[in-house]
């Protein structure tokens, strides 16, 4: 027989702090549709008999770091730990209330039954929208350090355009037909060009760093990360009130949470004497009415944080659109810039400025259909609103 530790009545307060509990929401990535290929980011660094064990060339998949995430994880292993512990607590409560003879302390342990029951709902629910956080933060970088890697590999291509441009900039100077602020302004402007490859670099170290702790692996490990085909569509603008609703739902773990222990404050309410109770009537409907309003407020939370994201969703759109035209208009004009330099008529510098500008645009349609990609996971699934 289980030699059990006697417990203390769980008080009110501890019904009231359920809600408090939150899971990490995090958020960017999306794979181009006009190119549905695999996208990866070739980096180094993975020892021999290390975690993840990759053959020469092989990437690291969503699923694989993920799967690692959630075996590591020590904020889902302390969700299991509390519930084992709540599940005795219970155990305990259930016993007591038996034999109690005590209405106040029977009702307490009324409380109490409440109380634990609806930890134990919200840690189950907690632990699978850890899981999700935990791929969604997988997913945010690994298509950073795509974005970073794909960004570096034409970087110093950048800097050659910028370095030429400069050197005009200075023979024009120096004939007197720029003056000495123009030709600052094209030296800073080199300089900012120069400082980006490093910025790109940490970009790169920093999502690893990032990536690694999630993974609970060496830091300063890098290996290449491969995101996988996703398709790009349309928000329909008719999908906003239903994703609201599903944000200020109980499909929220959060609003779920808070839900619960509105209802344990009510419940202790409904079952409170003004005769019998060690707790005052005025500390009951003090305890609802912060419960209650703890919840509305984060119902107008959640549906300020999901129409942002709308918003935001739909700037994307309009950019991703404005981006493939430019990028459209450019190849079809590449073979007239290409005529024109050969009659003289332009530089090399601009032809080879058109050339590294479908590089440019290309990454930066791949950038917003990532971002694109996040932030409607994060539109469609409550339990990665912020």
């Amino acid at each position: 027989m289980k030699k059990r530790k006697r417990i203390l009545p769980i008080l009110l307060a501890s019904a009231l702090a359920i809600g408090t509990m939150s899971a990490p929401a995090y958020g960017k990535g999306y794979d181009v549709s006009a190119n549905k290929k695999k996208t990866s980011a070739s980096v180094h660094g993975v020892g021999n008999g290390s975690f993840p064990q990759l053959e020469e060339g092989q990437a690291m998949t969503v699923d694989a770091a993920t799967e690692r995430a959630i075996m590591r994880s020590t904020t889902i292993n302390n969700y299991r730990d509390s519930i084992k512990v709540a599940e005795d607590q219970l155990d305990d409560v259930i016993v007591y209330r038996r034999v109690s003879e005590d209405w106040n302390t029977t009702n307490n342990y009324a409380i109490s039954y409440q109380t634990l029951t609806s930890q134990v709902d919200t840690l189950n629910e907690k632990i699978e929208a850890e899981k999700e956080s935990l791929r969604f933060r997988i997913e945010t970088c690994f298509t950073n350090i795509i974005e970073a890697k794909n960004r570096l590999a034409i970087y110093d291509e950048n800097i050659d355009l910028a370095s030429r441009s400069l050197d005009i900039s200075k023979k024009q100077y120096e004939l007197g037909s720029l003056s000495k602020s123009q030709y600052d302004t094209a030296v800073q402007n080199y300089n900012s060009i120069v400082s980006g490859k490093t910025a790109l670099e940490n970009q790169i170290e920093s999502n690893y760093t990032e990536l690694n702790t999630i993974l609970d692996y060496n830091v300063g490990a890098e290996y290449p990360v491969e995101i996988g085909e996703i398709e790009y569509t349309l928000v329909d603008p008719g999908t906003l009130n239903v994703r609201v609703a599903a944000a200020t739902s109980n499909a929220n773990v959060n609003i779920a949470a808070l839900d619960r222990t509105a209802k344990v404050a009510e419940f202790a309410l409904d079952r409170h004497s003004d005769f019998r109770s060690t707790t005052s009537r005025v500390q009951r409907e003090a305890d609802v009415y912060s419960a209650t309003s703890a919840l509305s407020d984060a119902k107008l939370r959640y549906e300020g944080a999901v129409k942002t994201l709308y918003d935001n969703i739909k700037l994307i759109e309009e950019n991703y659109k404005t981006l493939n035209d430019q990028l459209t208009n450019l190849n079809n004009n590449i073979s007239i810039y290409e005529k024109q330099y050969e009659l003289g008529q332009i530089t090399k510098l601009q032809l080879d400025n058109y050339y590294y500008s479908q590089k440019d645009l290309a990454n930066s349609i791949q950038e917003a259909l990532y971002s694109h990609y996040l932030l409607v996971k994060q539109y469609e699934n409550p339990n990665l609103l912020s």
